[in-house]
């Protein structure tokens, strides 16, 4: 993973995909509902723990939200 941007499909429930940017340490999540939210400052280490996990709806709840300041930019 050596991309300034990288992207994952997550196709949970209520999420579609995530990206990540290797620069800001900036991830988006993209929801089916149309929202999207910035979380601000993640460690490379949760995205890939998010790019790796089998269930990546049940890792964002357990290691994301809640977790990192966010912004809702759509």
């Amino acid at each position: 993973m050596s991309n300034i941007i990288e992207k994952v499909l997550v196709d949970s429930e209520c999420i579609h995909d995530a990206k990540y940017n290797n620069i800001t340490k900036r991830l988006t999540l993209f929801y089916k509902n149309g929202g999207v939210y910035d979380y601000e400052r993640v460690p490379a280490f949760y995205w890939h723990g998010l790019f790796n996990a089998n269930s990546k709806g049940k890792f964002i709840n357990n290691h994301i939200i809640g977790q990192w300041t966010y912004n809702k930019v759509g």
